[in-house]
């Protein structure tokens, strides 16, 4: 570094970065430790460029993410809790605008070119925002335990696993987005069939069979059905086991915890205003979600209650019982979905597993014989 470089890098820090640092905190909103690593900053032969580029690339995308996060209480009672520490560095020889953050044990660290991209202010904001915010990651199905969701669902026996197929089956049909896992039954007759478990026909002379459902295959329209009697079913061979009974991929967006609370925040004032009554609508005391399941299970939970509550409310009878027997609404989760009202709270449970999430007709009718 050049003596140029070393003076340019001193006015900035002396003359700009006092303001700057204002600027920070007045978008975080509270007083915020920021460490800059100068040295590293400094771009040989680029010096008059630091007062135009330093701050587009650094500063002008972080105060952005810090306001557009901290635009509402929420979130700046997020920031507050989370953010602890900055650190803007050029470490890593990245130019890449959505690599520049990463937040981590409450440290978010900038790490940037100081003068690439100058110009991609505004994908650089929404990098870091999307960091600071982002949910946390589902685990990985394919790694760890293969057999973990299986044997969570304690099916202890042949006829145990095929109610567990049949309730998956029945679930993806009621609307949740499940897998639909293959299985292969091996018959005493030594024949083997493979499809999935759709049905259990029940008849007073026959007995029960299982009503398998083969997909179509390359060249053929059309699916085909086996009906299988279950006395005939020597051994049972569950197929995609590390994905038993989770969700198609995608299906149903983690939210962060801030976009959670901020929905709960909009349902909350739709509903006072309907029900013209100083209702309450939040997560449950003490419940802080911190995985990946937890924030899915509930996000799903928040709109099955708001398409249930709407329904319910355009009913006279419906938004009479909210308003007289209801003055808080909390959300958890816990191994399996319930409905309780209790002393005017009305606590809605969902399962963490997606087996075991409500659909909206099962919420309504929960909801109905509860109130």
């Amino acid at each position: 570094m050049g003596l140029a470089e070393r003076k340019a890098a001193k006015q900035f820090e002396e003359t700009h970065y006092p303001k700057i640092k204002k600027d920070v905190e007045a978008a975080a909103r509270f007083e915020v430790p920021i460490e800059v690593d100068w040295a590293s900053l400094t771009a040989e032969g680029y010096a008059d460029l630091y007062a135009e580029a330093w701050p587009q690339v650094y500063f002008r995308p972080l105060i952005g993410a810090l306001a557009a996060l901290g635009q509402d209480d929420l979130g700046r009672e997020f920031l507050r809790g989370a953010l602890k520490r900055i650190v803007i560095r050029n470490s890593s020889s990245n130019s890449s605008s959505s690599s520049i953050a990463t937040f981590q044990d409450g440290v978010l660290t900038l790490d940037h070119e100081p003068v690439t991209n100058v110009d991609q202010v505004e994908d650089r904001k929404e990098s870091i925002r999307r960091t600071i915010e982002a949910a946390p990651e589902l685990p990985n199905p394919y790694t760890g335990d293969s057999l973990r969701a299986f044997l969570d669902a304690d099916a202890k026996g042949l006829d145990a696993v095929l109610q567990v197929l049949l309730r998956i089956s029945g679930r993806q049909r009621s609307g949740i987005p499940l897998l639909l896992p293959r299985a292969t039954l091996s018959l005493r007759s030594g024949r083997a069939v493979t499809g999935i478990v759709r049905e259990m026909l029940e008849d007073r002379r026959e007995g029960r069979a299982i009503l398998l459902l083969i997909p179509r295959e390359s060249g053929y329209p059309q699916e085909d059905a086996v009906i299988i009697p279950v006395g005939t079913i020597e051994t049972v061979t569950v197929h995609d086991v590390a994905s038993f009974g989770e969700l198609k991929r995608d299906a149903v967006p983690v939210p962060s915890l801030l976009e959670l609370r901020r929905q709960l925040g909009a349902l909350e004032s739709r509903f006072r205003a309907v029900t013209e009554s100083p209702l309450t609508l939040a997560l449950a005391p003490g419940v802080n979600p911190a995985s990946a399941e937890e924030l899915r299970a509930l996000g799903f939970l928040v709109a099955r209650v708001h398409e249930v509550l709407e329904s319910l409310q355009k009913d006279d009878i419906g938004r009479t019982a909210l308003r007289e027997k209801v003055k808080r609404i909390q959300l958890r989760t816990d191994l399996h979905a319930a409905v309780t009202v209790s002393s005017g709270t009305l606590e809605l449970v969902a399962g963490l597993r997606p087996v075991s999430w409500q659909t909206r007709e099962e919420l309504e009718q929960t909801l109905q014989a509860a109130l």
